[in-house]
Parts: C-alpha cells; sequence; structure tokens
C-alpha cells in the first residue's frame, strides 16, 4: 500500500486530502499539522460568551468546481444553520466618507480624464510603475499610495504589484456615469453585471468558520483519511532522489512513497537549503495584526458585511460585521465585530480598544450610544504577505530547484508562488493534483 504525507493541515492540504483520497482509495493519506488544529487561521476563533470570532474576514464560498463545491458545501446546502449569502456586501471608508455599496475605492467619471499615458519601464515592474501605467500619476500619487502605505510601511518601489490585491488596492470599483471603453482604467474596474457570483456561507448560530473547518476533517475521516497533529517536519530522509522519511522536530519519523507539500513555500527552504531560505526571507516577509473583538449591545449603523478602511486618518484595515451575514440580527442583543489593524499602526501599544471603539463612531459603523458588552484584544504575527520586487521571480525558480531535487515531492496551495487567498488555494490545489493524477505523477 502506498502512503501519501500531506504537510501542511491548512484549507489546501484539506482539499489535497479529499482529492487524493478520492483518487487513490486504497492508499494511506495522511495529514501532517504542526499545530493542534486543522484550517489554518480558518479553523482557529476566539470565544467570548459562546460566541466566535474568526481570524480576520473569512467567509467560505463556492469555487465554482461543482465536484470540489459538492464536497467543501454539499451538507451546507440543506442545512438551515449556514446562510446562503448570494452577494457578499462589502463596503469602504475613505477620504472621511463611509461607502456602503464598493469594497473598493469608488471611480469616479473625472478620473477618466486622468490618463496620462505613463509607459511601462523596460525593468522588472515594481507596484509603483504598475500603478502609474494603469491608473497614472493623480490617483497613484494621491489615491493608491497613501492608503498602501498605511498597511505596508515601505517603499512601493521595492514591492511586487501583487501586494496591491491583498488590501483591495488593485482596482477602482465602477462610477455610474458614462466610462469610455477606450480608458485604461475601463479594465481596472469591477464589473459585476453579468457575472455568477459565487454562493457564500456562514453560520446563524453565533458560531464561526471554525465549525466548517470541524465539518470537512469529519468527511475526511468518513474517506479514510488520518491525521498526525502536533508534528513539525524537520528534515528529510532521501534515496536516489526521493524523500523516503519525513523527520520531525520530536525526533520521529513518518515513512512515505510521496510527499505532498501544502504548507507556505518559507516552511520548507529550510530543509532544503539554509542559504535559500535566508535569500528567501530578504524579498518576503509577513505583517503583523492586531485584532479588536467586540461584543455590542445594538445594532450596526450600516448593513455591510464588513468594511475596508482605506483612509488614513483611522487605524483599521478592515471590520468584520458578524450579524449583517449570520443571519442573527435581532434574535439575542448581541451584535460582534472584528477590527484589523495591520503593520506599524498594530505595534502602537496606545492603540486600545476604547481609540478602536471611538473611531467605529467616528466612521460611522457604530453609534455613540452603543454599549460594549464584551471585548478581547488579540495578535496574529503571520499575516498578509510583503512581497518585495523579485520575490515571485524567486519563489519560481526555488519551487524548480525543490522540484527537481526531489522527485515525489509536489507544492501545492500556499507552497505556490501567488497563491494566498483561501479560494485561490482551494482551486489551485484541486485542479492542479487533478492535473497531476491525469499525468500519471501522483500513482
Amino acid at each position: 500500500m502506498s502512503t501519501i504525507a500531506i504537510v501542511g493541515g491548512g484549507i489546501g492540504g484539506i482539499v489535497a486530502a479529499f482529492t487524493l483520497k478520492k483518487a487513490h482509495p486504497k492508499h494511506d493519506v495522511v495529514v501532517i499539522e504542526a499545530s493542534p488544529n486543522l484550517g489554518g487561521l480558518l479553523g482557529v476563533s476566539h470565544q467570548i460568551g459562546g460566541l466566535s470570532f474568526d481570524i480576520g474576514t473569512h467567509i467560505p464560498a463556492e469555487t465554482m468546481i461543482d465536484e470540489l463545491d459538492e464536497w467543501l458545501f454539499g451538507a451546507l446546502y440543506e442545512d438551515d444553520v449556514w446562510q446562503k449569502i448570494t452577494r457578499i456586501s462589502g463596503g469602504n471608508y475613505y477620504d472621511g466618507q463611509l461607502d456602503e455599496n464598493h469594497h473598493n475605492i469608488l471611480s469616479r467619471s473625472t478620473y477618466d480624464d486622468l490618463d496620462d499615458n505613463v509607459k511601462l519601464p523596460e525593468k522588472e515592474i515594481n507596484c509603483v510603475d504598475d500603478y502609474l501605467f494603469r491608473f497614472g500619476k493623480y490617483l497613484t500619487n494621491n489615491v493608491f499610495l497613501p492608503s498602501l502605505a498605511k498597511f505596508i510601511p515601505c517603499d512601493a518601489e521595492k514591492l511586487e504589484p501583487e501586494v496591491q490585491r491583498y488590501f483591495a488596492l488593485d482596482r477602482l470599483s465602477q462610477h455610474s456615469g458614462s466610462t469610455s471603453p477606450n480608458t485604461r482604467l475601463e479594465n481596472s474596474r469591477i464589473h459585476p453585471q453579468g457575472k455568477k457570483i459565487p454562493t457564500a456561507f456562514y453560520t446563524s448560530n453565533g458560531k464561526g468558520v471554525s465549525d466548517w473547518i470541524a465539518h470537512l476533517k469529519v468527511q475526511l475521516e468518513q474517506l479514510g483519511v488520518k491525521f498526525l497533529h502536533g508534528k513539525k517536519t524537520v528534515g528529510f530522509e532521501v534515496d536516489n532522489h526521493k524523500i523516503e522519511k519525513l523527520n520531525f522536530d520530536d525526533s520521529s519519523t513518518f515513512t512515505c512513497n510521496q510527499v505532498i507539500w501544502s504548507a507556505p513555500i518559507e516552511t520548507l527552504l529550510p530543509l532544503v537549503s539554509q542559504q535559500s531560505s535566508e535569500n528567501f526571507s530578504k524579498y518576503y516577509q509577513r505583517t503583523k495584526i492586531k485584532l479588536f473583538h467586540f461584543v455590542f449591545d445594538i445594532p450596526y449603523l450600516t448593513l455591510c458585511h464588513y468594511v475596508n478602511c482605506f483612509d488614513t486618518h483611522v487605524d483599521p484595515y478592515r471590520v468584520t460585521l458578524y450579524e449583517n451575514f449570520s443571519g442573527r440580527n435581532d434574535k439575542q442583543k448581541s451584535y460582534r465585530c472584528t477590527v484589523e489593524v495591520i503593520g506599524e499602526r498594530a505595534q502602537n501599544p496606545n492603540l486600545d480598544e476604547a481609540e478602536i471603539f471611538r473611531q467605529l463612531v467616528e466612521m460611522g459603523i457604530v453609534s455613540a450610544d452603543t454599549k460594549v458588552m464584551s471585548s478581547h484584544e488579540t495578535q496574529v504575527l503571520n499575516g498578509f504577505p510583503i512581497k518585495h520586487l523579485g520575490a515571485l521571480s524567486n519563489a519560481r525558480e526555488l519551487c524548480s530547484e525543490v522540484t527537481d531535487m526531489f522527485k515525489n515531492i509536489h507544492l501545492v496551495g500556499s507552497a505556490e508562488p501567488s497563491t494566498f487567498f483561501s479560494n485561490d488555494v482551494m482551486i489551485r490545489t484541486f485542479t492542479s493534483l487533478q492535473a497531476k493524477l491525469e499525468e500519471g505523477k501522483i500513482t
């Protein structure tokens, strides 16, 4: 019997386990996770008085791959505990205004006249180059760069353009006026008309996304997938360019025939080459995130599911308003809210719950007479990626080196360059492994 080891129990590892066990039901498929929980941040929640708080805005949504969605969400479609959200309602706060209809900064008809025909330079394109080419000088210098600097306090000329997307600063929302199809801005706007929007899911019982992860684990166990928790992989035993054993930090080992690495690539590199790991760290860091969880006594002032905060005069990055998508509404007089603060602002010792609440009132998200029934403050040390220019090309080279070095290792999900958001991880993990299975590379 063949044994497939999946290193990393995040959502990518979960999808990998389903995909491979379905294809090879007689193989041993084992998910190896260093932490006590599956699902990464999706599997972690904070509890206050029986209410759950997610670690950030994590709302599971369909991948638009029928087979995968049936496994991920099949039981949820029929379960009344799970709200089916046909459209996630995101808002944004920018320039002192709360826009409840767009989660990106709203475009304006006057922006169409700002194209100053900036040309792309003949060199590796950085974040500023990309902004200038797509949006021109005014929008780059007065809209995008100040907001980006709020989240990433480093020179944008040293960043990969991909970083824009992590903070919803890669495009504008469509304005209501007429738009010339000949403007570059036309291709940088969100056009939801005529598009099929994936259904999203959230619990209506005060619980969180971790309940979905627990449900997926049960489904994997029913398929015969096994789990090893508390096992950090620190080395390999190799023969003829094939990994035969994984070495763990507790000195135990695990024998396997195939290795699926779904954990972030930076966790793999020290096992392969300390020099490669050190070189990669020059290009790649992660932000720190401070989370403020609140329970309020009365409803919020907005119906948005979440609000992105691009305004540099307030500290939050994003505000999640759970009861607007949980469907609990007035059933209980407790309204959950999580506020994320990123980067240098998260390190400000004077930024406390009282100041965050004041800013929520200032932004028009809650009223001044709202009472804070409970609150909690915590941190996430490994938040959003900060990718310096050259990070993607370096990561691609390193991935090629790893797969050339070991014949039986497969990098999927978070181990692949440019894969960060959970839906991207699920889609790319499934499609990548399906292709490998069809090609006979995983037998």
